[in-house]
């Protein structure tokens, strides 16, 4: 099912479907007194709310983390060049976007870097047709660096998604053997190095890359407060934006916060995985319209946009316990078309053929699958694993005995 299509239903039906499915969707928040009536988010406002959250700040955990981490790195580089290791790699699952991390610490107000020269390299890097070129393009890029820069202001060189930068091919990833290689002659300038858990796994079996770019750092799991304290402001802000710009005709919605054992069941649920865990939250909300009664004594149909809800006593957006989506039976290409998603990020449909050995048509129908089940989004080329399936997949390749990564 799509987010917010929603099948016109009578309440009786409704809440019989409540009663079936508890089991998958979960059971009523503690903030919701007996007698409301729960339904389904306006496609309106549920699209809205999503929209507004690819907007989402960085967690103010993981920039703490990211910013203790680089600041001691540095300053141990600095005091002996020569000596101290000059790179810093953080590790994050493949549904988190390291890139808006480090551009919020580097960058951010208040930063404690503003003196030093920053450098960001492949930043949106694709990879090219053919793989063999990704070694060319780390280096052209690399010799694009400035020389000159005072000495008095230490230059960093930000790879934000070291994923990007090889293929699991043949030959695919010498780019990143020339890139271990460099930075370890390169003491001139410090390495921020982003790569997910999954590519760094790879990458160490392959071509032992912790040899060469060490004091690998993870980003650390959201907890129920952490996820409350980032998620409320944020989207209590959105619906307050969103009320505002409501017509006179529409009503007006609160943001209710749910229990402190709601949050702690999204972050058991998400890995305290920031990107799953926000998709997790917007999927439980739903609307709270209070008793209502209609002349024939049945609650009136299913959410729409243009519910009438004149009667109710009052209009909340409340979370329900959360789940995870429900999930197909996978068979073997699956499963190795989902590790290499993970490993790569995202990645295009010849390149995912290219890695797997097999000719792209022997994977066109398992990828039109698994993409109807919204376990694979594709932006343009580009495809990538859903961030609210990765723990389920997780489990699944760990279990049939895949190299994985960490969560």
């Amino acid at each position: 099912m799509q987010h917010g299509l929603i099948k016109p239903m009578g309440i009786q039906s409704f809440l019989q479907t409540i009663v079936q499915n508890a089991a998958t969707w979960g059971e009523g928040s503690p903030s919701v007194e007996r007698g409301d009536i729960l339904e389904r988010v306006p496609p309106r406002v549920f699209n809205q709310l999503a929209e507004k959250g690819r907007q989402l700040p960085a967690p103010e955990v993981c920039k703490a983390t990211v910013q203790a981490s680089l600041t001691e790195a540095i300053a141990r580089w600095q005091a002996n060049p020569d000596v101290e290791n000059n790179s810093l790699v953080i590790l994050s699952s493949p549904a988190e976007d390291l890139a808006t991390i480090f551009k919020a610490v580097l960058h951010g107000e208040n930063t404690a870097f503003e003196q030093c020269n920053i450098r960001f390299l492949m930043q949106g890097y694709q990879r090219p047709a053919d793989p063999l070129e990704i070694k060319r393009h780390i280096r052209r890029e690399i010799e694009k660096l400035p020389d000159d820069e005072p000495d008095t202001q230490p230059t960093l060189v930000v790879i934000p998604h070291l994923e990007q930068c090889f293929l699991r091919c043949i030959q695919g990833w010498e780019g990143v053997e020339y890139l271990q290689n460099f930075t370890t002659r390169d003491s001139s300038r410090f390495w921020i190095v982003g790569c997910n858990h999954w590519a760094w796994t790879f990458l160490d079996r392959v071509c032992q890359i912790s040899a060469y770019l060490e004091q690998p750092v993870q980003l650390p799991e959201l907890s129920g407060e952490a996820l409350k304290s980032w998620l409320l402001p944020f989207f209590s802000d959105v619906v307050t934006v969103l009320n505002l710009k409501a017509a006179d005709d529409e009503h007006a919605f609160t943001l209710e916060p749910g229990a402190d054992g709601y949050w702690q069941s999204l972050s058991n649920l998400s890995s305290g995985i920031g990107t799953t865990a926000t998709r997790l939250w917007l999927k439980s909300l739903r609307l709270c319209t209070g008793d209502r009664e209609s002349d024939n004594g049945d609650a009136g149909n299913g959410t729409s946009d243009n519910q009438d809800f004149d009667d109710a006593q009052s209009l909340s957006l409340v979370p329900i316990k959360p789940a995870l989506p429900s999930a197909i039976t996978f068979n073997a290409i699956d499963r190795y078309l989902l590790q290499s998603l993970l490993i790569h990020g995202e990645t295009t449909r010849d390149h995912l053929a290219l890695s797997l050995g097999e000719a792209e048509r022997k994977i066109r129908d398992r990828l039109q699958v698994l993409k109807r089940e919204g376990i694979i989004i594709q932006k343009g080329r580009r495809l990538s694993v859903h961030p609210a399936h990765y723990p389920r997949l997780y489990n699944e390749l760990k279990n049939n005995n895949f190299l994985i990564g960490a969560r």
